[in-house]
């Protein structure tokens, strides 16, 4: 049992103050553990709600919680508000991007919400372990109700079980704009998502979109369709991929929005969310939700097994997808995920599934393959070969373009056009892919290192890629490496300042003409404060791309502030090409760029991106990529800790950091490649290591080398 409140400071007892926070969570006190806490008043708010936790320490074993959260407001505000602002805590609480793994974490993240849930005076969070008999559950109702804010946010419905049904029946209280999306993946409602808008318009017209704001495929003009002060009843159909919409509870009754859903946008609903916009709130109620069958305990480790399942899945595709283009044997895959001896048969039969959607490839016995997945605008061919075929001069790239990550393969390969892949399989050596296409009048081909770790194997092996890229195309002039990295910030500077889906450009910041560097030892002074680097600098002695980028960056700086730059528009295409895969390519919320600064005494503190002044600030465009110049850096020794990682920085005049790549641009010198770039798009403050921005960073790194490819 934990409670939490809100005090002022006169009220506080600094005797029972166990721990004062700091840094991010200045504000927060934690006291001494009580025996029993001071009675209040009864709660005016509860939620319940069942817990699955899986203890890594003793073979994964699934522990089974009810928790249950008690809430207290401050003022008069009335039961509407007070249940919205319970129901927008718990969904920010328990929303997948952020839902901490460990008890200690979602402590924290209850407690760094409370800050900004000013109504809420008081929370208590209750924790019973449940043992394997304790079947004793608080009943459901027979709806569940939901509010929206009166801003266009989608709230996930997950009590809403709609993967085992085709209709659904609601009522809905709003001015205007009650937006329901029926999607295939939870949490996202940009791809595979069918969008019915009710009320659109100033509550003059209804609409069917495919996908977020996406293309309008059926329209009705419905005036006072809603209404804000009384509930109006309306019912979904999705069966048979006919999406229905009508009046009313029954189904087929009053139809007004009918969209039949063409083979190329067909997929499984199996989550739903609902929203309003800026102009009204709403209150939702869908019945007939949950019975008490539902609540048995085979429904309850049905969904439990699920949930781990749905984990090893995407754990064995990560695996998958950093080794490819090279194969993986069944026993190894399986090591790597952790699969239990017992449950071998389950993970093979996932494994079988995962095929039959074009995941996977069993290429032998026992033997898998990830397999590019071929759901985009423009179908391309992906062929397994023993050897390639031959290629005429006019079918012989020029451009090389080389990938690490999985993404950030697909991003490059949805820039080009008229592709085809091959995948020169060899079970016991290396295997390679290359996709040859088209970007302009250029012959392109991208290929892809194999992410398996840091060890001299790996980096031989990586360095066998390049040099069988150039060997196996010898008409490449040019290579350009495209990827993802570690964005270096300024405090003070915006037009020094580095943020999340900036790309990094790799050019000269000194006379030197290096490029990127590589640092591989650090030592700090004994008499000083500072530290002396041992560093291998890259620097390419053919300039025509680095030319083409300033010729690039001329254009846009003198271009008009409205503009569109030449990589924006060639990042919403790729966003569209690449919708169907399952990663998900759409830039995050800007609110999750933050930023953290490490004071001389080691806390860490959020601070503010630096605003732009003047004339940049004509130019600059708040939530979109900008492109940043300057050295790009490797070396965990640097990359990942201050005060290192900055020192390093403004010596050697560093933009960017990467995981360690060194061994591409040594085998690049080392083949008498004397035209090569490295372009970097950010996905963190570290060195390019984390997912959230992973897959948009990439797309944009890609998104700037088409643009400068249509320069040359």
């Amino acid at each position: 049992m934990m409670r939490m409140e809100r005090l002022k400071k006169s009220d506080i007892n600094l005797k029972e103050v166990h721990h004062i926070a700091g840094g991010p969570y200045k504000g927060i006190l934690v006291n001494k553990q009580a025996d029993q806490l001071d009675t209040v008043g009864p709660c005016q708010g509860r939620v319940e709600f069942m817990a699955y936790l899986i203890n890594s320490d003793h073979n994964n074993e699934a522990i089974r919680d009810r928790w249950t959260l008690r809430f207290w407001f401050r003022g008069h505000s009335d039961g509407i508000t007070k249940k919205q602002t319970l129901t927008e805590y718990f969904s920010e609480l328990i929303s997948p991007k952020t839902l901490p793994r460990k008890y200690v974490g979602f402590v924290k993240r209850a407690l760094v919400l409370l800050q900004r849930f000013a109504l809420i005076k008081r929370l208590e969070l209750e924790v019973e372990e449940l043992d394997g008999d304790d079947d004793d559950l608080p009943p459901i109702k027979s709806f569940v109700s939901v509010f929206t804010p009166d801003s266009y946010t989608y709230r996930f419905v997950p009590e809403v079980p709609v993967e085992t049904k085709t209709f659904l029946a609601f009522k809905i209280k709003a001015g205007c704009d009650a937006n329901l999306s029926l999607c295939a993946i939870y949490g996202d409602v940009e791809r595979k998502t069918y969008e019915i808008c009710l009320g659109a318009e100033n509550n003059s017209r209804s609409f069917i979109r495919d996908g977020s704001l996406g293309a309008i495929k059926s329209e009705s003009h419905t005036v006072n369709l809603l209404n804000e002060n009384e509930f109006r009843y309306f019912w979904i159909s999705w069966a048979d991929h006919h999406v229905q919409v009508g009046k009313g509870a029954k189904q087929g009754q009053d139809i007004f929005l009918s969209w039949v859903v063409p083979p190329n946008r067909q997929f499984k609903v199996n989550s739903m969310a609902v929203a309003t916009s800026r102009q009204t709130k709403g209150q939702w109620e869908f019945a007939e939700i949950m019975d008490e069958k539902d609540l048995n305990k085979n429904k309850r480790n049905k969904i439990k097994l699920s949930l781990l399942w749905l984990a090893k899945k995407q754990k064995m595709l990560q695996v998958l997808e950093d080794a490819y283009p090279i194969s993986i044997t069944t026993d190894t895959l399986f090591r790597k995920c952790m699969v239990k001896q017992g449950d071998t048969i389950t993970a093979v039969v996932m494994l079988k599934g995962m095929e039959k959607k074009g995941l996977v490839q069993e290429v032998e016995k026992g033997v898998w393959i990830r397999m590019q997945n071929k759901e985009e605008i423009t179908e391309h061919a992906v062929h397994m070969v023993k050897d390639l075929p031959m290629l005429t001069g006019q079918e012989q790239p020029t451009i090389g373009l080389i990938t690490t990550l999985y993404h950030e393969k697909l991003a490059v390969d949805a820039m080009m056009e008229d592709k085809r892949t091959y995948i020169k399989y060899k079970t016991e050596s290396e295997s390679q892919v290359y996709t040859l296409g088209n970007i302009g009048s250029y012959r392109v081909v991208s290929t892809k290192l194999a992410r398996m770790g840091n060890s001299e194997a790996d980096i031989v092996a990586a360095e066998n890629t390049v040099t069988r890229l150039l060997g196996t195309f010898s008409q490449i002039a040019h290579v350009f490496m495209v990827g993802v990295g570690g964005a270096v910030p300024s405090y003070t500077d915006h037009n020094k300042h580095v943020r999340l889906g900036d790309v990094v450009v790799s050019t000269p910041a000194d006379d030197t003409g290096a490029v990127y560097v590589y640092c591989s030892k650090v030592e700090k002074m004994k008499k000083a404060s500072n530290y002396s680097y041992v560093t291998r600098v890259f620097s390419p002695s053919e300039q025509v791309l680095n030319n083409a980028v300033l010729k690039m960056k001329r254009q846009v700086e003198s271009s008009l502030p409205t503009a569109p730059r030449p990589w924006d528009q060639h990042i919403e295409v790729g966003k569209d090409t690449l919708r169907g895969q399952e990663s998900n390519f759409h830039r995050p919320l800007i609110q999750k760029d933050k930023l953290f600064y490490t004071k001389p005494d080691g806390e860490v503190i959020q601070v503010d991106h630096p605003r732009p002044q003047g004339f940049t600030a004509r130019h600059h465009r708040e939530g979109q990529t900008q492109v940043r110049y300057g050295v790009i850096a490797c070396g965990q020794r640097v990359s990942r800790a201050d005060p290192v990682r900055s020192d390093f920085a403004l010596m050697n005049g560093v933009k960017a950091y990467q995981q360690e790549h060194d061994a591409v641009l040594e085998s690049l010198e080392g083949n008498c490649c004397e035209s090569y770039l490295v372009v970097l798009g950010m996905c963190d403050y570290a060195d390019g290591s984390k997912k959230e921005w992973m897959s948009y960073a990439a797309l944009a790194a890609a998104a700037y080398v088409k643009s400068l490819i249509l320069t040359l």
